[in-house]
């Protein structure tokens, strides 16, 4: 597969950023399970390129990602177990690509352009950053549809929003707003319609021009750490720190500091 044969997603490199668009406004960018399979091999290719300094996921028309295609599963009246059979099959997928967003060693910028229901949900909650479209709506939606809630959220949601948000939103399946998501801590930023893509664009080139072996670090340990006694945490973060320490990056960083080339390094990404 090259990124020629994608039908579902757009891959596109430029000013350091690998930008994969899901492909579907039709559906609302509800992924199939090629899109699924075609956005994993994009985030392997960024991940293997020495231009993609940071990935930014995003979606045409007016939604991010309403989850999974539903047009893709059998008739309701169909064999259980075929039924069955497809979730299996799907779930092992979406699994890998939501595995690959917090474990790829570059920094993943979500921008919400509007509703990230379900799975889209779950992108966005392992991704590094997300910036959102003042229209972006955020809901669980599995409930809905008689499924129980998937795509990370058990590992990820009461970690970011807290167990009694975590519960209502999925109990309740309420949807949340822009600004809610900024107050509850799913977003980091929330822009206009005349700011939006101007600002997205501005955020993933800083990312891209990051030390991205630094930011692969800063995302593994806080991902490490969320399940490690404080004695693991500080044991992981000096052979880090060591490991850091021995990169050419860190003598040509000091030296421009002790210079006083660097007046702040305390904010890398600018968030105006």
């Amino acid at each position: 597969m090259t990124p020629g044969d994608y039908k579902s997603i757009l891959l596109d490199v430029e000013n350091g950023v690998g930008k994969i668009t899901f492909n579907l406004p039709q559906y609302g960018n509800a992924l199939t399970l090629e899109a699924v399979q075609e956005t994993l091999d994009a985030l392997n290719r960024c991940e293997a390129s020495d231009e993609v300094g940071a990935v930014l996921l995003t979606g045409a028309g007016r939604a991010f990602c309403a989850g999974f295609n539903l047009k893709e599963i059998p008739a309701a009246d169909a064999d259980i177990e075929d039924i069955a059979a497809h979730f299996q099959v799907l779930a092992m997928w979406w699994h890998q690509l939501l595995h690959k967003i917090i474990r790829i060693k570059r920094p993943v910028l979500v921008a919400v352009n509007g509703v990230a229901a379900g799975s889209g949900l779950g992108m966005s909650l392992c991704a590094d950053m997300v910036i959102c479209h003042e229209s972006a709506r955020f809901l669980c939606a599995w409930h809905t549809i008689g499924l129980a809630n998937d795509a990370t959220t058990s590992y990820t949601l009461a970690k970011i929003v807290g167990f009694r948000r975590a519960q209502e939103l999925m109990l309740t399946n309420r949807s949340l707003s822009a600004q809610e998501a900024l107050d509850w801590g799913i977003a980091n930023r929330v822009y206009s319609d005349a700011d939006f893509s101007t600002r997205v664009d501005a955020i993933a080139r800083d990312l891209a021009a990051g030390p991205t072996h630094l930011q692969a670090m800063a995302k593994e340990s806080f991902h490490q750490g969320w399940r490690q006694s404080v004695e693991e945490a500080t044991e992981y973060e000096i052979q880090n720190v060591m490991e850091s320490v021995r990169h050419p990056y860190f003598r040509e960083s000091l030296k421009k500091f002790m210079a006083g080339e660097r007046k702040s390094d305390l904010e890398q990404v600018r968030l105006p």
